[in-house]
């Protein structure tokens, strides 16, 4: 069709040159003072017809000088960004005597636009490329790239079956994953390059070009492109929308995650600022409580004022809230460092040993997130954590290979290392003060007395941390929930309260521990002189505390 068109406009065009010249010839005026006719070929124009297009090598990245070509049964040079090589070219176009732009064809009315949120979708992450696997190709994974993703850019104006290329240096960033609704690539609408040519124009939509189907080209938007081992351009097209999340829904537990900011921001500055709380356990809770109040901040003004979500902020998120399991599995395992080391070994830290020991728990809970957001830029992942999403692409799914999983891993850790914790309790109780108080009868030599104010203290924290260990790991079963339920029920919206309220949650539990409670009630009451009147309930804790 689009040949055709071409062929029946450069008739016209010749029947006119031809009229004039006997025109000329009757009246008997010189030819010399008309214009030559093959001056109209002689002005380069920026047409490109699918000709062009389909001799533009795929493997070329982000070409943007493009040679013209008029039909695709013309052989032609290699492109080249020189300017002064093109006139060959031309000359090969006239004498095929083919039209070399798209000045007689009708715009369409959807251009593609350039936009700040315009990306490139690739299917597989950075530096990975499509792997089949199972000889029914029923199913595909991303592994190890052998090739460069090099797919070609370009900036065009669209025509009825013809494309202008601007020739307009075009540079994309990545949208990693298959944004279709779909659990594996196949079961959206799969396009090879033996049988199309794919472009990428500057909006980040894909330009497919039928080389068997009488050059027709469509345009589509919700894609995602990669190439096999063996260098095979591949195109997967969305048949089925996905549903986003609603704005209300985002508000709401927006909203919700602002409550829990004070509710953090408090827990903190107690345990900053109450000398009875200032230990290794509880500058740990605080920068763990901080670390999240940071996330949930950062998080809900993102999402209720508009803001996009990709790129440094996103990866600013992802830190805050992986720190904040990471600090958690700290606290754990200073848990387990006491009743299994300290406490039975009689070993009393300096306060440069706990600043030693301090320093190495904020070492792990920086170097371990950084770690993970780094893999995360180096694939070009978006760092935005799962809450607010549903995992129904392989695109959402693919983005938090680096957050779901080491969360996961951490938590499931932290619940092994409260169950050893379990042990050593018993351990203590069993042979600790039996031991001390049957040598104490048999031997006449002074033994070394068991720090019973010290196990005392340990066991409360460990009470602590075992039902900040349950409100954590419920807030995270239901963070797991919505984002792998296919649905949109109701209880969804639930699930992402209840964890957007996980501040308010860390914080009422300091009203269930009776001696955190008492600690912090008795501030309140004599209005931050941290003095506790003998006498009280909290007479047992007026002792000189140890650094745990």
């Amino acid at each position: 069709m689009g040949c055709t068109y071409q062929k029946r406009g450069w008739q016209f065009k010749f029947k006119i040159y031809l009229t004039t010249y006997i025109c000329i010839l009757l009246v008997m005026t010189k030819a010399e003072e008309f214009p030559n006719t093959t001056d109209v070929y002689d002005t380069y124009s920026t047409g490109t017809t699918f000709g062009q297009l389909n001799n533009i090598s795929s493997s070329e990245f982000n070409t943007t000088s493009t040679p013209n070509v008029a039909a695709s049964n013309i052989s032609t040079p290699a492109p080249t960004t020189d300017p002064s090589m093109r006139t060959p070219q031309i000359t090969s176009i006239q004498s095929q005597n083919q039209p070399v732009d798209c000045s007689q064809r009708e715009k369409s009315r959807k251009q593609p636009i350039a936009i700040s949120t315009s990306r490139l979708r690739k299917c597989c992450p950075l530096g990975e490329n499509l792997d089949f696997y199972r000889e029914n190709q029923s199913d595909s994974m991303c592994d190890n790239a052998v090739l460069n993703f090099e797919p070609t850019v370009i900036s065009a104006v669209l025509f009825d079956n013809c494309i202008e290329d601007l020739e307009i240096p075009t540079i994309l960033p990545y949208e990693i994953g298959n944004p279709c609704n779909s659990v594996t690539f196949f079961s959206s609408f799969q396009y090879e390059d033996p049988e199309d040519q794919f472009f990428v124009l500057q909006d980040g939509s894909l330009l497919i070009i039928d080389k068997n189907g009488n050059e027709s080209y469509t345009v589509e938007e919700n894609y995602c492109l990669d190439q096999d081992k063996s260098g095979h351009m591949l195109a997967f097209i969305c048949i089925t929308q996905v549903e986003e999340v609603s704005k209300a829904k985002i508000i709401i537990v927006a909203v919700m995650m602002l409550i829990s900011m004070p509710c953090l921001l408090l827990v903190s500055y107690l345990h900053l600022t109450l000398r009875l709380l200032r230990n290794l356990h509880g500058w740990s809770l605080a920068l763990m409580s901080l670390c999240l109040a940071c996330g949930y901040f950062v998080h809900s003004v993102v999402h209720i004022y508009g803001i996009p979500a990709g790129g440094f902020i996103g990866y600013v998120i992802q830190f805050f809230i992986l720190s904040f399991f990471f600090w958690y599995f700290c606290i754990c395992c200073n848990v387990l460092l006491n009743i299994w080391y300290k406490l039975p070994f009689y070993v009393q830290f300096s306060k440069t040993w706990t600043i030693l020991n301090f320093g190495a728990y904020c070492l792990f809970a920086i170097t371990g997130p950084a770690i993970l957001v780094s893999l995360t830029v180096q694939k070009g992942l978006p760092g935005m954590p799962s809450y607010f999403q549903q995992g129904l692409t392989e695109s959402i799914r693919d983005s938090q290979r680096y957050f779901i999983p080491p969360v996961s891993t951490l938590l499931g850790l932290s619940f092994l290392a409260m169950i050893i914790s379990f042990f050593g309790f018993q351990r203590i109780k069993t042979d600790g003060y039996l031991r001390a108080d049957e040598d104490e009868k048999i031997n006449s030599t002074p033994i070394r007395q068991f720090d019973q104010q010290k196990y005392e203290d340990v066991k409360k924290d460990a009470k602590c941390v075992a039902l900040l260990g349950i409100i954590i790991l419920l807030a995270w079963l239901f963070e797991i929930v919505t984002f792998y339920s296919p649905g949109n029920e109701v209880y969804l919206l639930l699930c992402d309260m209840i964890n957007g309220l996980q501040g308010l949650w860390i914080m009422l539990i300091f009203l269930v521990v009776r001696r955190r409670r008492t600690i912090i009630l008795r501030w309140w009451y004599d209005r931050g002189t941290h003095t506790i009147v003998e006498g009280t309930e909290m007479q047992p804790v007026n002792k000189t505390l140890h650094p745990t």
